[in-house]
């Protein structure tokens, strides 16, 4: 991420360097008689986040800036259990989308089926999309001039058009559509007046993406497209569809829809570091905003339109891993001060979307105060275990010197020893434990004092064929169960999903691959019972090797050829997304293992567990499935994440202790980013009544009780990252022949010594 000194801190030097040719102050100069003493003025003026309460419609279109200054936005409501909708309704600004006023545009009684999108130009002209739901669904588009009637596009096959924009006397539709061979991006010509339709192909411009989505900037058409590892800027010629590349990678840009150019032809985008603005003609972006401390820096809050207000605040639409749409306002506030009077700061290990978002929300009700987010160890870092030890190193060093950042994510980081000496504030005053699932937060409540809390939590399962796992009650019945199913193949140099289906005597149990695989498996369910506090429990540690040894050997692991992993995200209007990797992905999808496994972030994920009769066959019938905790050496276990703590040295204690309780406020708790469950019982009762209670995406096929399998998770376990580590090596010297199971053992008592010896 760019960052750019602010005036403030320019200022600051410029004052302190001057201070330097001055005497101290109280004693006069002898030229000038004036006093030696230093001020600076303060600066003002900070960009200030809210969000639009859309009161929990779907966007159809907008925000968009109109010739008088004025926004709209379009908006519709959705029954999220049946589907059903409702009317269209149009939202007005006229302060900059400070305030907003509601009316019906009355398209809704003019057109068939409802009117998913509307796509308008500053004059007034609109273009609207209708879709008519049925067997067969249908979608027709509509056009309205400034002073004419609504009337229908006299168009074949645009059931493919994702955008639509006005230029000069045309207007253009952009559609984007697959067969087998390719993706297919054709832009549409229509002129209003006359009906004169011309189609031109972009495939040479556009592949890949969300297809081609341009910004009228100046008197140019500008757009950007995925081309990995850039995102190309494009001019587009509106006369014949072809495109011209003005950069070959705009910098930090991350969406092609998030994007709006000014009359003078200036092009401003939004990315997850910021808002940015691009001269006409222009080569380098200038950064107006950056991200820090509010909704663009989530990273699951993926940007999808950008609107530039009259006065130069920005409205932004993003999407977020529930799959739902949220607008936010920038607006740059000149009576607040550049830099705040405080300032805390979060350190975490690694990144968090959870973290950042209550980050924004502590802003949001305390927007004098500034909070920096620190991420200790680099995305990039080419040594991952050297950078987490230095970076633990350096925490230590502050915190027993009474000094440190304020709020601490101690996920990867012993945090019981942290709370044994002393350097952890008491939360249980500010944390609103009454309303957190009991089961969930009891193990991090001692004594009435609570150190550290998890704001986020997944569970390691197992899935399968209803009634198919009832004798898997240990990591030895697992282990048998392996060995009496068939081996698994080596897929090879391809994925597995382009060979023939395996007959049912062919299944083996599940996907293990690798030493990563078998850590991901074993350590969640057996880390806990391998370190018993300050002790290892040799028996319990050659156990799970003995299970490494046993599956390695039968599959045959040694002689694997590259796989290639098969993995998919889905997500339905209502729902929160849901990741499926191979190791879930060869039961669910592919049906050749006979039991899938995954940590579990959502209830969702059981719209998605089920394997069909017919792995090839889409519309064949899904076999009924259940879910289990994972067998293991640990009864109860769950995964806590974004553990929340506050430094007990801290200078700022009381603003750190209100940061730390913004972590578990229901706007964090109820939105979902890919990075666990939520905590509070209310937020998870409601996601258990969205995930059972639909009728649009029934869950009837999940054989069991979700609520119990939640309830039963009373056992949080950490995995140290240092026995991670070892067991990784030790695991791949046995899949590679060059350790037996005992060997393993012995080299993983070995390595973490030094570890048992610092807990003592």
């Amino acid at each position: 991420m760019k960052r750019y000194k602010s005036a403030a801190l320019c200022m600051a030097l410029v004052m302190s360097l001057t201070a330097c040719g001055h005497e101290t102050a109280g004693n006069e100069n002898s030229e000038t008689g004036a006093t030696a003493a230093a001020t600076a003025e303060t600066q003002m003026g900070r960009w200030i986040e809210s969000e639009l309460d859309l009161g929990g419609r779907e966007i159809a279109g907008g925000p968009t800036l109109m010739e008088d200054g004025s926004l709209v936005i379009f908006v519709y409501t959705q029954d999220s259990a049946t589907g059903e909708t409702g009317a269209l309704t149009r939202l007005t600004s006229d302060d900059n989308g400070e305030t907003w006023t509601e009316d019906n545009p009355g398209w809704s009684d003019a057109v068939e089926g409802f009117i998913s999108h509307v796509w308008v130009a500053p004059d007034g002209a609109a273009c609207l999309g209708a879709v008519t739901l049925g067997e067969e669904n249908t979608y027709q588009l509509y056009v309205q001039m400034p002073g004419q009637e609504l009337k229908a596009i006299p168009l074949d096959q645009t059931n493919a058009v994702q955008h639509a924009v006005f230029f000069q006397e045309n207007l253009l539709l952009f559609q984007q559509y697959y067969d087998p061979a390719a993706i297919h991006n054709e832009m549409i010509s229509y002129n209003p007046e006359t009906e004169e339709t011309q189609t031109f192909s972009m495939d040479e411009a556009a592949s890949i993406g969300g297809g081609v989505a341009p910004t009228v900037a100046g008197d140019k058409l500008l757009y950007l497209y995925y081309s990995e590892p850039s995102m190309p800027l494009m001019e587009l010629n509106p006369k014949d569809g072809t495109s011209t590349q003005l950069l070959d990678d705009l910098s930090d840009a991350i969406s092609t829809g998030a994007l709006t150019g000014d009359e003078e032809g200036a092009l401003y985008y939004a990315a997850s570091s910021g808002i940015y603005r691009l001269a006409p003609g222009g080569t380098l972006p200038e950064q107006l905003m950056a991200a820090d401390g509010t909704s663009l820096s989530v990273k699951s809050n993926y940007p999808v339109s950008l609107c530039r207000a009259g006065n130069g605040d920005f409205l932004v639409t993003a999407m977020n891993d529930n799959a739902s749409y949220k607008v936010y306002r920038y607006h740059f506030d000149e009576s607040l001060s550049t830099k705040a009077e405080t300032t805390l700061q979060v350190w975490a290990l690694q990144d968090s979307s959870t973290a950042r978002a209550a980050i924004n929300v502590y802003k949001q009700q305390h927007p004098e105060v500034d909070v920096t987010f620190t991420v200790a160890i680099p995305e990039d870092a080419q040594d991952q275990a050297t950078a987490r030890n230095d970076a633990l190193t350096q925490l230590n060093t502050e915190l027993l010197a009474g000094e440190g950042p304020d709020v601490l994510l101690l996920d990867g980081v012993a945090y019981e020893t942290y709370a044994k000496k002393g350097l952890l504030a008491d939360l249980h005053d500010v944390l609103p434990l009454d309303a957190l699932q009991k089961n969930l937060t009891q193990p991090f409540i001692e004594d009435g004092k609570v150190f550290v809390m998890p704001a986020r939590f997944s569970i390691p399962v197992l899935i399968g064929d209803a009634g198919t796992m009832d004798t898997l009650t240990s990591l030895a019945a697992m282990e048998q169960a392996v060995l009496d199913a068939a081996p698994r193949p080596n897929f090879g140099e391809t994925s597995s999903d382009s060979d023939a289906e395996l007959a049912e005597d062919q299944k083996y149990a599940l996907r293990l691959t690798s030493a990563e695989e078998f850590a991901d498996f074993l350590l969640p369910v057996t880390a806990q019972a391998i370190l018993k506090r300050e002790s290892l429990d040799e028996e319990a540690l050659r156990q799970v090797m003995t299970f490494v040894q046993s599956v390695a050997d039968y599959y045959n692991i040694k002689d694997y050829t590259k796989d290639i992993p098969t993995g998919s995200a889905q997500s339905w209007t209502g729902t929160d997304v849901i990741a499926i990797d191979s190791s879930q992905g060869e039961y669910s999808d592919l049906g050749y293992a006979k039991y899938g496994w995954f940590n579990m972030q959502t209830p969702f994920s059981v719209l998605a567990m089920a394997r069909r009769e017919d792995a090839m066959d889409y519309n064949s019938s899904k076999v009924p499935c259940e879910i289990m905790l994972r067998p293991g050496l640990t009864e109860g276990v769950y995964t806590p994440g974004t553990l929340v703590g506050v430094n007990a040295g801290s200078a700022q204690q009381e603003a750190a202790k209100q940061l730390a309780a913004a972590f578990f406020d229901t706007s964090v708790q109820g939105n979902y980013y890919s990075d666990g469950m939520t905590v509070r019982a209310d937020c998870l009762s409601d996601k258990l009544d969205s995930v059972i209670h639909n009728d649009m995406y029934p869950a009837d096929i999940f054989q069991g009780n979700l609520q119990d399998l939640l309830d039963s998770c009373t056992t949080p376990v950490v995995v140290p990252a240092l026995l991670r580590d070892s067991f990784v090596q030790h695991a791949d010297a046995i899949i590679q022949g060059q350790e037996t199971a005992e060997d393993a053992v012995k080299g993983i008592k070995s390595d973490i010594g030094l570890y048992l010896a610092e807990q003592q």
